[in-house]
């Protein structure tokens, strides 16, 4: 049995809709061509650009402050945090410098934590706070311990209720210590605000959620007895 051979006949509208969409598109590129080739110009050159500035400037920028990091963070691990922000005089320009010349890098935005540290632990905390106030990376850990250290500084000021929203942010962490940490701060914050049942509710959770599981906390395996003291 022969078989039927396949045809493929165009629809003759079909075919002209298609000849007058190839027209109109070249017409539209020919009187548009100056303008398309700019365009085309101008992507080339930000490419280009950008290319120069990540090559020529960025990447040298982060190296640099990378260096300038490692040496600031060993004078803030000797507790000298008065180098440490405002620098050595010789190599290190400190932490508040790299935060200001470096701004644009990852080591830059870390400086402003460094530096609000330091200002922490010389009992500036008004610096503290502005400098704290400005990180703004992605270290769960350091971010935490961030908005935790500005409650503390409030509280040395004397504006403990300004400080518990900042223990309560840092709260929550998934870090286990330093979740811990400022929830005991918030649970003491409560206290001195005589807001005993938030402070109790507080050490509940604690005990509930963390006692056992870091051994050696002292407040934290002991938390019983807070509660105790609040219930009666």
């Amino acid at each position: 049995m022969a078989t039927k051979k396949k045809t493929n006949v165009e629809n003759p509208q079909e075919l002209e809709n298609l000849e007058n969409a190839v027209l109109t598109s070249e017409a539209f590129i020919e009187k548009h061509q100056k303008k398309l080739m700019l365009a085309f110009v101008v992507i080339i050159a930000l490419l280009a650009g950008w290319l120069m500035y990540r090559n020529l400037i960025q990447i040298p920028a982060n190296q640099e402050a990378d260096a300038l990091m490692v040496e600031g963070q060993s004078y803030f691990a000797g507790n000298q945090y008065k180098i440490a922000v405002d620098g050595d005089s010789i190599n290190f320009i400190g932490f508040v410098a790299i935060a200001d010349e470096y701004s644009s890098t990852p080591s830059g935005n870390l400086a402003n934590a460094y530096a609000g540290l330091s200002y922490y632990k010389l009992g500036e905390y008004d610096n503290a706070i502005a400098y704290l106030s400005k990180y703004g990376g992605s270290d769960e850990i350091v971010g935490y311990s961030v908005v935790g250290t500005i409650g503390d500084c409030y509280v040395q000021k004397g504006e403990v209720e300004t400080a518990l929203s900042y223990f309560n942010k840092a709260a929550k962490s998934e870090n286990v210590m330093v979740a811990t940490t400022y929830l005991l701060k918030l649970a003491r914050a409560y206290e001195a605000l005589n807001q005993n049942d938030q402070a109790l509710a507080t050490y509940q959770v604690i005990k509930s959620d963390y006692k056992g599981v870091l051994p050696g906390i002292a407040d934290v395996d002991d938390v019983d007895k807070f509660i105790e003291a609040l219930s009666k």
